[in-house]
């Protein structure tokens, strides 16, 4: 009996700890989720500027450089490897919203994944306190 138990204790230890982890991916996926849907308002955004106008453009966090608007109409894109390509802004916009799409079905599967663990540890939680319930009753009759 008390092997069982120490089974269903270390498998309800792993499913917490592959809760949390889950969890923290979420987590993330909340915060890139958030970042792509400001990327597509600064898109939206810089569609309404004009050409020649002033802006800042972002070196570092929290450090600009003064610079001059020469096309309004497209944007580089990395993708990947140290390479960009110029795409026109509502093809950068639909390249995101793609993005944002991938992310959340990833998202919704980790959720799905999430509650089927949590019923899992449900149960093994009542099992647990079952078995500790019989063995305390065990004892008291010796």
């Amino acid at each position: 009996m008390k092997d069982d138990m120490q089974k269903k204790y270390v498998e309800f230890q792993m499913i917490q700890q592959q809760m949390q982890q889950l969890q923290q991916q979420i987590e993330k996926f909340d915060k890139q989720l958030m970042e792509l849907n400001g990327v597509i308002t600064a898109l939206e955004e810089f569609k309404t500027m004009k050409k020649g106008s002033d802006m800042l453009v972002p070196l570092a966090s929290g450090i600009f450089a003064s610079g001059e608007l020469k096309d309004a109409e497209h944007v580089r894109v990395n993708v990947g490897a140290n390479v960009s390509v110029k795409k026109s802004i509502p093809d950068t916009i639909s390249l995101v919203k793609q993005q944002i799409d991938e992310i959340e079905k990833y998202k919704v599967q980790m959720i799905e994944n999430l509650t089927q663990m949590n019923q899992h540890i449900h149960v093994l939680q009542q099992d647990l306190m079952s078995a500790a319930e019989k063995e305390k009753k065990e004892e008291k009759k010796e």
